[in-house]
């Protein structure tokens, strides 16, 4: 397996992946394979006595892709690779929790429409979602605050 980065994201990607699952333009589901990869090096990374902050940075760079290859269920494409992903996912958040966080997510668009969901400890495990009144669309995503907040468009 090849590893790579690109927009923040950190995984591995087959040898002998075909050459149309590399399109930048389509990014279809990821293989079991390589969403296993990711969470077993995730949690590597976060598994120890303590990890140091390069391997916690390191780790949010797999994170970040590997909450892209959910499905909207939460899961993956399989069984095995549901379970290490939810598995390395759960062990980051465990590491970088913080009972004091309190974020503000304001979801806009162009046309009038404007979403703001707080987040802080009294609601910090609750979903909180929307309907986007136009989609396919353009909508933007600010978070402000400190601590760390799970947003997904479905």
């Amino acid at each position: 397996m090849a590893r790579y980065a690109s927009s923040g994201s950190l995984y591995w990607e087959r040898d002998d992946k075909p050459p149309a699952e590399r399109s930048p333009s389509f990014s279809p589901p990821a293989s079991s394979a390589e969403v296993e990869t990711a969470a077993y090096v995730a949690l590597a990374l976060l598994t120890g006595t303590s990890p140091t902050s390069a391997q916690i940075t390191t780790a949010s760079q797999i994170v970040h892709w590997l909450t892209k290859q959910q499905n909207p269920y939460g899961g993956f494409s399989s069984t095995p690779d549901t379970v290490m992903g939810i598995q390395a996912l759960a062990r980051f958040g465990y590491l970088t929790f913080s009972k004091d966080g309190r974020n503000t997510v304001r979801i806009q668009s162009e046309k009038p429409f404007e979403k703001v969901f707080e987040v802080d400890s009294t609601n910090r495990l609750l979903l909180q979602q929307t309907s986007l009144p136009d989609v396919p669309g353009e909508y933007t995503v600010n978070v402000n605050g400190n601590g760390c907040v799970f947003a997904q468009v479905i």
